[in-house]
């Protein structure tokens, strides 16, 4: 049934009732409705399937339990089960067993898709759950998301959280939305992918994406999965979770994860959208790579700069390209970055992870332009540098320079220039 946004009958749960229209949502929100809109498409194509979530809580993702508990009614009508964990790692032990169809039948439903939430603490306890229930994969009709809370610059937390690596050693593809459209439209692809794949699927969400608000679009069809069609070794592409997980199963398993889950997920992105060109120029001389939130923070920095519209960006020669899943790296991606550029810009929160792979894949290409981030050609220092005289203000002589035309900025023989870091006071 198709529920329209409207403001003569407008009730608090309609951010998660209405299917058509918009809504207004925060990113902690818009992951709790994730489950309904997977469960509702799953409907429409007539599949009845349910969903078990499990975590354990913290923020950025603090309220998300405290959402589902006030919302008892919406997970009965969606067959959702919520079970709070007693750690990390038993919730993620919870989930995995969700997706164990093979060895207790489902009786009432077609599939079961699971969800583990948790901050990056709960990341690095469960990593032994994770690995295992990743290479193991997922159920009939299934797929799992692990929501993972970071916290980049330690708001609300002992040390900075960047759970990506974490992820990648578990192997498990990784999509990171920037706002709570992205929240919304990523977490259904994050279900298909792992649907599709066999993997769980990680879904990255810092704190300012959890804790911000703003208007969501949401339509029945809005999202409509494209499922590639792979072939290895002569068979066509399809997950089946095996019944048994010992040697030499296992073996087989990690073969299958790295050469094949993982390029069907390469091959879902490409088919899906996930990583676009948002700004291109068709004499591009520098690309700026980013992924969610810092894709957002690199834009408000360029229209800081006076960069603020598209057509000021391709006059200026930059291209910009967004990352929607930043593991896998997907080929088709780097080649579109590299396209005729001098440089690429990787803008990443915390440690080199797209960078290194950026650079690891335009090795052996034909286009293999410079590849800077958290180092340049020269030592990572000078990309730090850079970064913060981006930021900074000047004065020549003790005049500020502003936003003065560059020709009115006059240095003479002995002008003093003076650099004022964005942290400076006064």
């Amino acid at each position: 049934m198709t529920v329209t946004a409207s403001t003569s009958d407008f009730d608090l749960d309609a951010k998660y009732r209405v299917t058509d229209g918009s809504v207004l949502i925060t990113g902690v929100q818009a992951l709790a409705r994730v489950l309904f809109d997977q469960i509702r498409a799953d409907r429409q194509r007539g599949l009845h399937t349910a969903a078990f979530v499990s975590g354990y809580p913290g923020s950025p993702l603090g309220g998300f339990d405290q959402i589902l508990e006030r919302n008892a009614a919406l997970l009965a009508e969606h067959d959702v089960r919520w079970v709070p964990g007693v750690n990390e790692d038993l919730a993620a032990t919870s989930v995995w067993g969700s997706q164990q169809d093979n060895l207790a039948p489902l009786s009432n439903h077609d599939g079961v898709i699971g969800m583990w939430y948790g901050k990056a603490p709960g990341v690095d306890r469960s990593g032994d759950a994770f690995r295992h229930a990743n290479l193991h994969g997922v159920g009939t009709n299934g797929g799992v998301v692990c929501a993972v809370g970071d916290d980049p610059q330690s708001k609300s937390s002992t040390l900075p959280g960047a759970s990506e690596v974490a992820l990648y050693d578990a192997g498990m593809p990784v999509l990171v939305p920037g706002t709570p459209q992205e929240v919304l439209d990523l977490g259904r692809h994050a279900y298909e992918l792992s649907r599709y794949t066999g993997c769980w699927t990680g879904l990255k969400i810092v704190t300012s994406v959890a804790d911000g608000f703003g208007s969501a679009d949401v339509a029945p069809g809005r999202i409509a999965p494209v499922l590639p069609e792979l072939s290895f070794g002569g068979e066509a592409w399809r997950h089946v979770q095996r019944p048994t997980f010992f040697l030499p199963h296992t073996v087989e398993l990690e073969a299958e994860l790295y050469e094949r889950r993982h390029a069907a997920a390469r091959a879902y992105a490409a088919a899906n959208g996930l990583n676009a060109v948002e700004v291109d120029a068709p004499d591009a001389w520098l690309t700026i790579l980013s992924a969610g939130r810092t894709y957002q923070e690199v834009r408000q920095a360029l229209a800081d700069l006076g960069f603020a519209s598209d057509t000021a960006l391709r006059d200026a020669g930059i291209r910009l390209v967004r990352l929607g899943m930043i593991y896998p790296l997907e080929p088709g991606i780097a080649r579109a970055a590299a396209r005729g550029v001098e440089e690429i810009l990787v803008v990443e929160e915390k440690r080199s992870f797209v960078e290194r792979f950026l650079r690891e894949y335009l090795y052996d290409q034909a286009e293999r332009p410079r590849v800077v981030g958290k180092r340049d050609e020269r030592d990572a220092r000078n990309a730090r540098l850079r970064a913060i005289l981006v930021r900074s203000s000047f004065l020549v002589d003790g005049n500020p320079v502003g936003t003065r035309a560059p020709e009115a900025v006059v240095l003479g023989d002995g002008s003093v220039v003076e650099v004022l870091p964005p942290f400076a006071g006064g």
